[in-house]
C-alpha cells in the first residue's frame, strides 16, 4: 500500500470493527459508518475516503476478496477488548501495511527525540527526497500527523509543529497480537525478535521481546534462541 491520504481516529476504527460481523457485505456497513460513527466528518466524499483507507487496511488486507467480510484478529479482537488496549495495535497495523508510515516513522526516530517538537515541514521534505514531489506524499504525512495525534500519541502546537506526549508502556499480551499481526501481513509463521524491523512499535514502551517470548512459550509459539537469533514459530 503506497498512499494513507485520509487520517484515522482509533474511535472510528474501534467502533467499525466492533459491529462488524464476518459474512456481511462491506456495504452492509457504509450508512453505519457515515451516519454513527465518523459523525463530525464533514463533506460526504471525505468521509467515503476515509472509510476506503479503515477498510482497505482493517479488513481487505486479511481476505483475498471484498464481496463478504471475512473473520480477523482485529475484528475478534475488538469483541473482547477496549479501545485503549486496541490503539497500539492499529498503529502497528498502519506501519506494518504501508511503507510511506514505515518511512516516516523511521524518519521521526532519527530527526527528533521525546523531548523536540516535530516540525512537519521537515518531515515532508525527507518523504518528498524518498518518494518524490507528490500531492500524495504531502497529504500521507499530514494524515499520519492527525492520526497520532487522535491516538494522543503527539500534540498539535501549531499548524506545523507537534510535541511527542510520554510514551505509554506496552503490556505482554498487547506485543503477543501485535507479533501475531506481524506475521499475518508479512505471510510467516516465523519471526526472528532477535533482528525484525521494530518500528511497528516504536511510539509507546516496549518490554524486553525475550521475556513476552517465554511468556507465551509453547501457547502462541515455540521460543527457540540461538546464538544469532530467536525464533517464534507461531502455532
Amino acid at each position: 500500500m503506497m498512499g494513507f491520504d485520509r487520517p484515522l481516529k482509533p474511535e472510528w476504527i474501534y467502533k467499525t470493527l466492533k459491529m462488524i460481523e464476518p459474512g456481511k457485505k462491506p456495504s452492509d456497513y457504509y450508512i453505519p459508518f457515515d451516519e454513527t460513527i465518523a459523525v463530525e466528518m464533514t463533506g460526504k466524499d471525505g468521509r467515503r475516503k476515509a472509510r476506503t483507507v479503515l477498510f482497505r487496511t482493517f479488513i481487505y488486507s486479511f481476505q483475498n476478496q471484498k464481496n463478504t467480510i471475512t473473520d480477523n484478529l482485529l475484528i475478534e479482537l475488538c469483541k473482547t477488548y477496549d479501545i485503549k488496549f486496541m490503539k497500539p495495535l492499529f498503529i502497528a497495523k498502519l506501519i506494518t501495511d504501508y511503507e510511506i508510515l514505515r518511512f516516516m516513522t523511521q524518519k521521526i526516530l532519527q530527526l527528533f527525540d521525546p523531548s523536540q517538537e516535530l516540525n512537519s515541514a521537515i518531515i515532508s521534505k525527507k518523504m518528498v527526497a524518498k518518494f518524490g514531489d507528490t500531492e500524495i506524499i504531502k497529504r500521507s504525512v499530514r494524515s499520519f500527523l492527525k492520526t497520532l495525534t487522535s491516538f494522543g500519541i503527539l500534540e498539535p502546537l501549531s499548524t506545523t509543529r507537534y510535541c511527542q506526549i510520554p510514551q505509554t508502556a506496552l503490556n505482554p499480551d498487547q506485543v503477543k497480537f501485535i507479533l501475531k499481526l506481524y506475521a499475518n501481513s508479512q505471510h510467516t509463521r516465523q519471526i526472528d525478535i532477535k533482528n525484525f524491523d521494530k518500528l511497528i512499535f516504536a511510539y509507546y514502551q516496549l518490554p524486553a521481546l525475550n521475556k513476552v517470548a517465554l511468556a507465551f512459550h509453547n501457547q502462541e509459539w515455540e521460543y527457540i534462541k540461538g546464538v544469532n537469533r530467536e525464533l517464534l514459530l507461531l502455532k
